[in-house]
């Protein structure tokens, strides 16, 4: 069967932008996770986000279920087999200094702003659109696809685990679209560890760093004691540096807050690390406790675990990633969160090890929190030949596949690769300020994702 996939989706442009904006309107970070919260275990605004994708798949004729507000899933056919596809509708803190409404879809010099928009809301819609046009020509296949919409990918991957506890059935292949093309074969390991001690009285009564791990963190903040003129020094210390920030005094405390530049957690280098420039000011003005020489002596501005003693090369899968992505202090007690990242060649015990004989020396403790093994598929299976020809056919762009440092779904659903959204000589913004997808590029994007769900189901 003969179909121009480019006329079908630009004759769908408008609808298309409607719904994503209908989509991007709702805040979907999470708020908090109770399981007794029917319905709503991730907090309102997921459920709004979930809601409303099903509702669009109701509308258009599709077969939808929501999973008690965990996960849902809109399919397209009966057969037996089936090709699977995923995306996510949580997003992550819209953080500070946006200069358009994180939460108001705008769309300015072609390109549509608002958290979510690359990261996932705009590739999950679309897929969901690249099946409507299937389904609106209704275009002979052997294999139903099915979109399974994740609720907190995020965070702690609760809302997939529930879903594949219903549906624990396979696809015969599929993609993940929240990533980059031309397609990605390869993640990284990613761990979230917290470093954890106690500390004598000191000048310092309270620190909050970060929203996220897998955000670099774009503020940090501490409450001291007026032992010293801390914010003249700081102020000093912002100018010499020059760096944004702000102190005050009240009483007998000083509040200093310092601003940095959120990235995405496994490009750290992309970032300015708010929570190093506060300890950078610690050094500078002689605050001397373990946590601070812990810092100094560890983590500070290294983002290759080579302070840790973990730093690894791969020559296909790249570095051994680190990002301080928040940390608190309360209490006379730290924690900082790490989100570790690591290719072929290194294991998380062997990682797990080296941190723990690092930290000792502090009286450091270490946790492993969260952990989500590394992803690997062959290059050359039929699976990525096939993606690789549709998006060489729709761009004529012969990069060969790559490996990253980011984590997506295909972990959670086998015979699954990730595939676009983003093109790779394009910026990105996502996990920052100002997170916007550039139109052309997304309406391409629903061309190549549309025969591709042709080609795999055909």
């Amino acid at each position: 069967m003969k179909i121009n996939f480019k006329q079908e989706v630009d004759k769908r442009k408008k609808e298309i932008l409607a719904d994503l904006a209908g989509l991007m309107k709702i805040n979907s970070e999470l708020t908090t996770y109770d399981p007794e919260r029917k319905g709503a275990p991730f907090g309102k605004g997921i459920k709004e986000a979930l809601d409303f994708m099903l509702e669009l798949g109701q509308r258009d004729g599709f077969i939808t279920e929501n999973l008690d507000g965990y996960a849902g899933h809109i399919v397209y056919g009966d057969q037996k087999e089936f090709v699977g596809t995923m995306g996510h509708l949580d997003v992550v803190p819209a953080g500070n200094d946006w200069d358009f409404p994180p939460y108001g879809a705008v769309v300015h010099d072609n390109k549509l702003y608002g958290r979510g928009a690359e990261d996932d809301k705009g590739p999950t819609v679309a897929v969901y659109y690249a099946m409507k046009i299937l389904k609106d020509l209704g275009v002979p296949l052997s294999k139903r696809i099915k979109l399974v919409l994740g609720t907190d990918e995020e965070t702690g991957w609760r809302g997939v685990r529930h879903y594949f506890s219903i549906y624990p059935e396979i696809p015969v292949s599929g993609f993940i679209s929240d990533a980059d093309f031309p397609l990605i074969y390869g993640e990284k390991g990613i761990s979230r560890i917290f470093i954890e001690g106690e500390i004598p009285e000191s000048d310092i009564i309270h620190i909050n760093g970060g929203f996220r791990d897998n955000m670099v963190p774009d503020f940090a903040e501490v409450t001291l004691r007026a032992s010293k003129d801390y914010v003249s020094l700081f102020h000093q210390f912002l100018e010499a540096n020059e760096y944004q920030g702000t102190g005050s005094r009240e009483n007998d405390q000083i509040y200093l807050r310092v601003t940095g530049k959120s990235a995405h957690g496994s490009t750290p280098q992309m970032g300015l690390n708010a929570i190093h420039r506060l300890f950078e000011f610690f050094l500078e003005v002689g605050i001397d406790n373990p946590m601070v020489a812990l810092m100094k002596d560890t983590l500070l501005h290294d983002i290759h675990g080579i302070k840790l003693g973990v730093k690894h090369h791969h020559e296909e899968m790249g570095d051994l990633t680190n990002n301080l992505g928040a940390m608190t202090f309360e209490n006379n007690r730290y924690r900082f969160v790490l989100n570790l990242r690591y290719p072929l060649g290194i294991t998380l015990d062997e990682i797990n090890a080296q941190l723990k004989k690092a930290v000792a020396p502090y009286g450091a403790t270490i946790v492993i929190d969260k952990h989500q093994p590394l992803l690997y598929v062959d290059p050359k299976s039929e699976l990525v030949q096939k993606l690789l020809a549709v998006y060489r056919k729709h761009t004529n762009d012969l990069t060969e596949p790559i490996t990253i440092g980011g984590g997506t779904f295909a972990r959670a659903m086998p015979n699954t690769v990730a595939f676009g959204p983003h093109f790779l000589d394009k910026p990105t913004y996502i996990h920052q300020k100002n997170e916007y997808i550039d139109l052309d590029n997304f309406f391409k994007a629903i061309v190549i994702y549309t025969e591709a769900l042709y080609e795999l189901a055909k």
